[in-house]
């Protein structure tokens, strides 16, 4: 039997807040995509050349003509995107519950896929795939000496599929330096427990903009999730039987700020951090921090290596994100030919 009367605010609140995280950092999508058009010739020539070959005279090497092109979010390279985000929680609940701060792991896989829709337009599309790894409320312990009260909550690992996010750009300025582009995202109920996601299907826009520069490159991507359909509750399991709580709908905007200083055509350094404002729980997440990229070659491969911390000046005091480390690693793939021909005739 569920109960949901007997356990109010008054005693499963803490649960709430922690499974209210579901809603809101539990969507986790680097949006810094970096690419160019000129790279493709140059994946081709670099799968047949030494990966420390010479640059020619007077240009860049092929190693550099790629990295060159990873500076452009609406190109045409397809790139194979993963990133792993480890993020340490703390709070009032936690510290309530006698918790020690608790780590959260989420990864990332992102093929991002870019199409020539005429000759003017281009899409890039990029699902966005989250393989988290949670501690998440197992048992509510209630007290036998204070019925109705928490004498504990138990806290489990749970890993697998959190809530996939399809992420569509359309433009018809994606050459530097200023390039910007706009669409849907949607965000899908797709997780594999209830406990690893929002519970909801979400829709809304996104924007991005950026300058790109000899020397620098900065801009954001921008985007905003409505709930349309979903769970209005999430059952819990208690001493005293199953318990339902409720799940609050998703209203999320996340802005992707970009600031990189180019130390080399295959080297930056800088940040882009994930600030989040959750509508739904008036609470601000704002991680601030440093990392650097690279471009380096697995035999042949082409790859962007990538590592960022971040320490979050503002979050939940009843339980947010303290501090994060991200790792990127960033295959480079030739794009097919067709992508790069108006699917749609000329306009």
């Amino acid at each position: 039997m569920k109960t949901k009367s007997r356990f109010p605010r008054r005693v499963l609140g803490a649960v709430a807040v922690l499974l209210a995280v579901g809603a809101g950092d539990r969507v986790l999508a680097d949006n810094s995509l970096q690419a160019d058009a000129s790279a493709q010739e140059a994946l081709a020539d670099a799968a047949d050349a030494p990966p420390e070959a010479e640059p020619p005279a007077g240009g860049m090497s092929e190693q550099e003509k790629i990295a060159e092109a990873l500076a452009n979010p609406l190109s045409y390279l397809w790139l194979l995107f993963m990133q792993n985000d480890t993020i340490s929680y703390d709070g009032d609940v936690l510290d309530a519950l006698g918790k020690d701060s608790q780590i959260q792991n989420t990864t990332l896989l992102q093929p991002v896929l870019s199409m020539q829709l005429t000759e003017k337009w281009k899409m890039i599309f990029r699902p966005v795939i989250p393989i988290n790894s949670f501690k998440v409320p197992g048992n509510v312990n209630i007290s036998t000496d204070n019925p109705g009260s928490i004498s504990g909550v138990d806290l489990e690992r749970e890993s697998g599929l959190g809530d996939i996010v399809l992420w569509t750009a359309l433009s018809k300025k994606y050459e530097p330096p200023f390039v910007w582009g706009f669409g849907p995202t949607i965000m899908l109920d797709t997780a594999s427990d209830d406990r690893l996601g929002s519970g909801k299907n979400s829709v809304g826009p996104m924007f991005l903009a950026m300058n790109i520069k000899p020397k620098w490159i900065y801009g954001f991507v921008a985007q905003h999730w409505w709930s349309v359909s979903g769970d209005d509750t999430i059952t819990v399991q208690t001493d005293l039987g199953p318990a339902v709580v409720d799940r609050p709908d998703v209203s999320l905007t996340d802005v992707q700020v970009i600031l990189r200083y180019r130390k080399s055509l295959k080297t930056n350094i800088g940040f882009a951090p994930n600030w989040r404002y959750n509508w739904e729980t008036s609470e601000l997440n704002l991680p601030l921090g440093i990392g650097f990229d690279t471009l380096v070659n697995f035999g042949k491969l082409p790859v962007k290596v990538g590592v960022e911390a971040y320490h979050y000046v503002d979050s939940s005091d009843a339980f947010g994100p303290d501090w994060q480390v991200r790792i990127l690693f960033i295959p480079v793939i030739p794009a097919p030919g067709w992508s790069r021909k108006p699917l749609f005739g000329k306009n």
